[in-house]
């Protein structure tokens, strides 16, 4: 382990005095656990950063997370490394954009000290500027140079990735199905297990790099195979060429799956997370994904064996998989220009930047290193990706558009449009830029700050009021089927913060009849996706004592309702929450669906426009027992 001279940093012992975590709130401020900064209070009594204890004594550094990944091996092997520091993992990505809400925070200064996302920042004024830092000359050139910004690096690549197809092994082993070696196998094999009433491969297209990562996959012959294709194709993503006389096998290719029957209208609004869980409960057999799929298996430990092949060809035995860039790493240029953190932040980029550091990242991720002394092991237990990467059977190719043409794309798949149409409409793509986002009008005004659980109690008063239920609940601060999203002060922008990630289309607000002891037990012990896991329900119609830091069967300290009477165990109480967000153990029954209510999305939006200003409900429903 190398020595690191981490600048004497440490800030005081717990429980010295800040600010409160958000400005204006009337009540007495707890005494926060670090002096890092008036945002990140880890000990407020309106918000929950983190549902782990903070240790005391130790300089806390936070991490955003902009993406679904296991943090814990991470976090282990940085604080094992620098053993002064604490790290909280945040989870961070409000909406589907993860740029445009890091903007959003750095407006609020809520953005954390570093970052971890998938998406390629543009050049800004919230991320420090990373290329005159010495570490970075470890890394390939090609891959800088892929996230250069007029000569400003706001990123540093953690992991690439590569896209095929994920399968459940153990359905293929149980009915003697094989990998498709051809174009004409996998088409063939689509049909055998349709034939078997399982949907053969199912993709979420809502992502716009989901669908173009199926057309180009599966019709790579006739896209990429020779210089002059991949030439004109770089010449279209630069926007100096048309598409015209490349992708049209790639649209053809959209068309054909969804006449087969293998690909259909809902698949555009699908959720990738029930597609995987469908896959690993042998509803579906194949998806299209990247290598998130291997660590999201290895922490949900599901009950079947999958594995991972390359976009079958027309050329037997020979598939190929797509690369680009995957898990980039960034630092807030608020935090480092903070004298006390600065140094800390580079060491720690700096030894991500190390063979140690990689070994680290690759522990929550799996992907390609482009450090370029880092040997990669064998961190792919799926011979076809070994396969693909050391016989050369890697495409890269950026993608094109947004997901706001997603709608081109459904309705050329779905024969509403001419070819001609369809070239037209992609040459007109505008690439994407997550900050124009940002400039769209806003939907309302908020009159001060709302925490993240502020955030979750809103819209639990939202839910309790469309469906007039007694009670309401939100997930909060959890990455699935939770809200993570924060109302910052002043005009309310982005509204797409509000999506709950692992919701699908017919995910809607429902109202369902629970006894007072199963909502005792369903707040004492949430599941989601059928794991129970760590979270608070931000309630309507309840109020609740609640300990963060408490085991997780220790945390409900007491629970009434809104007028302080106790539940009554036997009666049956309407409780209102999206569809997936209760676990079927703790329902009686079902009493009406709100579909007319949209998306949470939706749901929020048009709450905010009818109200037009709006503060946070800090009426102590929630208290925050911190010990």
């Amino acid at each position: 382990m190398q020595n690191r001279c981490l600048r004497k940093a440490r800030r005081a012992a717990a429980l010295t005095a800040v600010l409160l975590l958000l400005g204006g709130c009337s009540q007495q401020a707890p005494t926060p656990v670090s002096d890092s900064g008036s945002y990140w209070n880890l000990t407020a009594d309106n918000e929950i950063i983190s549902y782990a204890p903070v240790q005391a004594g130790k300089t806390i550094i936070t991490i955003g997370k902009y993406q679904a990944f296991d943090e814990t091996p991470l976090e282990n092997a940085v604080e094992a490394e620098f053993p002064d520091l604490d790290i909280i993992f945040v989870e961070s990505l409000g909406g589907s954009d993860p740029i445009a809400y890091m903007a959003l925070q750095s407006r609020a200064d809520a953005l954390p000290d570093l970052m971890l996302s998938t998406r390629s920042a543009p050049d800004n004024e919230f991320l420090y500027d990373l290329s005159a830092e010495s570490f970075v000359s470890r890394y390939n050139l090609s891959s800088l140079n892929a996230m250069d910004i007029g000569g400003k690096l706001f990123q540093i690549p953690a992991a690439n990735t590569v896209i095929g197809i994920a399968y459940n092994k153990t359905l293929f082993e149980q009915n003697g199905w094989t990998a498709p070696e051809s174009l004409e196998e996998f088409y063939s094999l689509c049909d055998t297990i349709a034939a078997n009433g399982i949907r053969p491969f199912v993709p979420c297209l809502k992502y716009y790099t989901t669908l173009e990562s199926i057309g180009l996959g599966l019709s790579y012959d006739s896209v990429f195979s020779d210089l002059e294709k991949q030439t004109h194709y770089n010449a279209f993503i630069r926007q100096e060429a048309s598409c015209e006389g490349l992708m049209e096998p790639m649209f053809e290719t959209l068309r054909t799956l969804y006449e087969k029957g293998i690909i259909t209208e809902a698949d555009f609004s699908s959720s990738a997370t029930e597609v995987r869980h469908s896959l690993y409960a042998g509803e579906y057999a194949m998806m299209a994904t990247n290598l998130d799929i291997v660590a999201l298996y290895q922490s949900e430990q599901p009950d079947c064996e999958i594995d991972f092949i390359g976009f079958p060809t027309n050329t037997p035995g020979e598939r190929w998989m797509q690369m680009v860039s995957g898990t980039k790493l960034s630092a807030s240029k608020k935090s480092m220009e903070d004298t006390g953190k600065q140094q800390i932040l580079l060491d720690i980029l700096d030894y991500f930047s190390t063979d140690q550091g990689q070994s680290a990242l690759f522990q929550s991720f799996s992907g390609v290193s482009s450090l370029t002394s880092y040997q990669q092991k064998a961190v792919f237990a799926y011979e076809d990706i070994q396969t693909c990467i050391q016989s050369g059977r890697i495409f890269f190719a950026d993608y094109f558009g947004s997901n706001d043409d997603i709608p081109v794309f459904r309705d050329w798949t779905m024969g509403k449009m001419a070819m001609a149409e369809m070239i037209k409409a992609v040459d007109d793509f505008k690439p994407i830029d997550e900050l124009k986002l940002l400039e769209e009008d806003p939907i309302g005004t908020a009159k001060e700050a709302f925490t993240r659980l502020e955030t979750s109690i809103y819209m639990a008063d939202v839910m309790q009021q469309i469906t007039g239920a007694e009670i309401a609940l939100m997930p909060n601060n959890y990455y699935y089927r939770s809200n993570f999203a924060e109302i910052f002060q002043g005009p309310i922008v982005y509204p797409e913060r509000f999506i709950l990630k692992g919701t699908g289309a017919k995910d809607y607000l429902a109202t369902y009849q629970i006894t007072g002891a199963a909502l005792r037990e369903l707040l004492e012990h949430p599941v989601i996706n059928g794991t129970q896991v760590n979270v608070l329900y931000a309630p309507a119609g309840l109020k609740l004592e609640y300990a963060p830091w408490a085991d997780m069967d220790e945390n409900v300290r007491s629970i009434t309702l809104a007028d302080g009477t106790a539940l009554d165990n036997d009666r049956l109480y309407t409780v209102a929450a999206r569809a997936g967000c209760i676990d079927e153990q703790y329902i009686t029954g079902p009493v009406k669906e709100y579909p007319e209510a949209g998306s949470n999305q939706e749901m929020m939006t048009a709450a905010i426009r009818a109200a037009g200003t709006i503060s946070p409900a800090r009426d102590g429903r929630v208290s925050l027992i911190w010990e």
